[in-house]
């Protein structure tokens, strides 16, 4: 029997109510339940309670890491990832934390977003080449950060407009250190990157055509800011 989990989310539009239910029906166990859901372009990802994880929507580029490109209406449980504890959905991208602090990732590596060194796209999770003791994982459409224990934050992918903030706009292959230390949260935009600091301040990068990094201007920076 399928163990379904339902996400309610109400928002006004023009004065009228709307109710928006996202109804996971995921393919876990009946002694599981979905513990936490990322939202991608056109695709989605739920962890389970007991650490196996389930993907549905588009599947052109393998996003949905069930070996396949078929899209699908209803969750794919993804066979052998186990111990899943967090999952991060990009625009053709998918990544999770697992309990070993390691990161697997699978889908569309054009710009390197999957961070095993290569541009080979993969149909199933592929480890994230030397990235240890990570606590939590962002990602935006084609580029993919991590927060390791120690404070440190790495991210790597697509580097259009700087929003992997190692100095350069060329796309990364594998993760670059951002920050040595002090980084207690990381959020991904589409095409920039925010961090939180133990000392309660925030630093943003990336593009800033739309004010987005926060500084009162509109030029897109390549190194936090």
């Amino acid at each position: 029997m399928l163990k379904r989990a339902a996400f309610r989310r109400t928002f006004n539009l023009g004065g009228v109510t709307f109710a928006l239910l996202c109804l996971a029906a995921a393919l876990f166990s009946e002694s599981a339940a979905a513990a936490r859901v990322s939202a991608g372009n056109y695709h989605s990802c739920a962890v389970a309670d007991d650490g196996t994880v389930a993907c549905w929507g588009r599947n052109d580029f393998g996003q949905l890491g069930d070996g396949s490109t078929v899209d699908r209406s209803m969750p794919s449980k993804i066979s052998g990832l186990t111990g899943a504890t967090a999952v991060a959905t990009g625009r053709y991208h998918s990544c999770a934390l697992k309990t070993d602090e390691t990161v697997v990732c699978w889908g569309s590596n054009g710009n390197g977003q999957l961070g095993d060194g290569t541009n080979t796209d993969h149909l199933t999770p592929n480890a994230v080449g030397g990235l240890t003791d990570v606590v939590g994982i962002t990602a935006g459409y084609f580029h993919t950060c991590a927060r390791k224990s120690d404070g440190s934050a790495f991210c790597w992918g697509g580097n259009s407009y700087g929003q992997v903030g190692n100095f350069n706009d060329f796309p990364t292959l594998a993760p670059a250190l951002v920050f040595n230390s002090d980084v207690i949260s990381m959020s991904a935009g589409p095409f920039h990157t925010c961090a939180v600091f133990s000392d309660g301040s925030a630093k943003c990068w990336g593009k800033n055509d739309s004010g987005q990094l926060g500084n009162g201007g509109t030029q897109s920076y390549w190194v936090p800011f």
